[in-house]
């Protein structure tokens, strides 16, 4: 996992803390990618969470195009976002308290979760695909709400 403040469109990026994600209430850790049964069920244990859901995204799949692009629009959840990386690569983008973009690169093995009611938008990384497990407390939690947002930071 690798996390940096996106400044503005034409200016490099800065590197963001750990310390920095926890202050904008975003959790992360790595685990082992051969044991997510294990640190799923352990997550839900300690956040209430009674289902999952263990989703593949591959750009090469004309299937998966029409979640990969409503992961990439800006949006919010009522309910955290837990997602446990098993395969591939991904970027999520999320937007601080002041409105920056936080991006965090994740990959197998790293485990993020994305705050309640704060925006952000998932892309695929260079792998072009990416296999998460995902718990939850109840579906509706996880209705995206989306807003319109701009192009111009994107990974």
């Amino acid at each position: 996992m690798r996390a940096s403040w996106m400044n503005s469109p034409n200016s490099n990026a800065s590197a963001c803390s750990l310390d920095e994600l926890r202050a904008e209430g975003i959790e992360c850790a790595a685990f082992d990618s051969g044991n997510v049964a294990d640190v799923s069920s352990r997550i839900g244990r300690e956040r209430g969470l009674g289902s999952q859901d263990d989703i593949a995204l591959r750009q090469d799949n004309p299937q998966c195009e029409a979640k990969i692009a409503r992961e990439g629009d800006e949006h919010a959840h009522m309910d955290d976002e837990v997602r446990l990386i098993v395969e591939g690569s991904g970027c999520y983008e999320v937007r601080a308290r002041d409105e920056r973009w936080l991006r965090v690169e994740v990959a197998a093995g790293d485990l993020l979760i994305v705050p309640s009611r704060r925006y952000h938008r998932f892309l695929l990384g260079a792998s072009g695909h990416v296999r998460f497990v995902q718990p939850f407390a109840e579906r509706p939690g996880l209705i995206p709400l989306y807003r319109a947002s701009d192009d111009e930071t994107r990974c």
